[in-house]
């Protein structure tokens, strides 16, 4: 027979195999120890060992530091137990805000924030979860330094009720992108197998306040795997999108079509060729027929002064032999090499 840890001392605390006696607000508490109910992560891998090392870099702080730490702490609610709030330490606070921070790529902070930051809630229209396609949609935006937090699980049963504790981070934290957040390649590279119609996907999302590492209160939802997307996804046209045998005269390329309206997002920086005033962009794949027309944006470069000299482009958009062709073609302004072209413009 196995000796629990006694509680029935005042102030006694300790453990034995599975089970812990801890004193927490001058209350008693027996706890059972979680096991891991699936296949570790990269992302929890990686958390685990970040949390390791930022729990020994607080014994590298002065004692002023410390200090700042446990003030911050006395104003921070911890996890409620049993309906009444926790105690939090500053070690804990540090910790917990500096994982946080460490989950964003941001470096460890070492004086602690001045104050507690109310992080605004996650406000969104529809998750949609196909075998193709996972996406947040309908996000209200949340500028810089907020990013957001996605954690989802793998396809259930559509019979499961709650499996949020099944979910994993899929995202340590990204800017939504006109109000879409599209995660699915981290959702296939996270949980390794494609949704299947007719399952159920659960979703925490939250605000991170990534100057502080304070996270807002996580929203929990699920969705049914369908097998087709409710929405039309994006066309855009990156750097990723270029035809490897062709020559593109662009070091960067961004170009966001909207859904349903002949306008397009444009961001190149052009290099130019030969003695042409223009840059040709090859895709490796056609744009649909309603994105094929003319398009006008702006345009900036330095002079050989230094000064910058404002420009204007027209920019031709057209199919050829099974794929896509962008020409920047400079139309006003005295022409520069490189030119960052730039700004929304109708297609027509």
């Amino acid at each position: 027979m196995i000796a629990l840890p006694s509680i029935a001392f005042e102030g006694f605390s300790g453990s034995a195999k599975g089970v812990t006696a801890r004193r927490v607000g001058g209350r008693n508490i027996l706890s059972v120890k979680a096991w891991p109910t699936g296949p570790t992560t990269n992302a929890q891998v990686a958390r685990r060992t970040s949390m390791s090392k930022i729990s020994k870099s607080w014994k590298q702080l002065t004692n002023e530091q410390m200090r700042e730490w446990d003030r911050l702490a006395e104003h921070t609610s911890g996890q409620s137990v049993f309906g009444q709030k926790a105690e939090l330490t500053g070690m804990n606070l540090y910790i917990r805000l500096n994982v946080n921070r460490a989950m964003a790529g941001e470096a460890l902070l070492s004086t602690a924030p001045e104050s507690t930051v109310a992080v605004p809630n996650v406000e969104y229209t529809q998750i949609a979860v196909t075998p193709e396609l996972v996406a947040i949609t309908g996000i209200k935006h949340q500028a810089s330094p907020y990013k957001l937090v996605v954690k989802m699980s793998a396809g259930q049963s559509a019979g499961i009720s709650n499996g949020w504790s099944k979910t994993v981070i899929i995202t340590p934290g990204i800017e939504d992108d006109w109000g879409e957040a599209d995660v699915t390649t981290l959702y296939l590279k996270t949980i390794g197998v494609e949704p299947v119609p007719g399952q159920k996907v659960f979703v925490e999302s939250y605000w991170m306040d990534t100057s502080t590492g304070f996270a807002g209160q996580p929203i929990q939802d699920f969705v049914i795997v369908t097998g087709e997307a409710p929405y039309q996804r994006r066309v855009k046209a990156t750097m990723d999108n270029l035809d490897p045998n062709e020559e593109s005269h662009v070091s960067s390329l961004d170009v966001d079509f909207s859904t349903g309206a002949p306008v397009a997002e444009f961001n190149a920086m052009c290099l130019g060729h030969s003695n042409v005033a223009s840059s040709e962009v090859y895709l490796d794949q056609p744009l649909p027929a309603e994105l094929i027309g003319t398009g006008i944006c702006l345009g900036r470069g330095n002079g050989a002064d230094g000064k910058i000299i404002p420009q204007s482009y027209l920019v031709y958009i057209r199919n050829y032999g099974g794929k896509a062709e962008m020409t920047f073609a400079h139309r006003g302004g005295y022409y520069v090499m490189p030119t960052e072209c730039f700004g929304s413009g109708i297609i027509y």
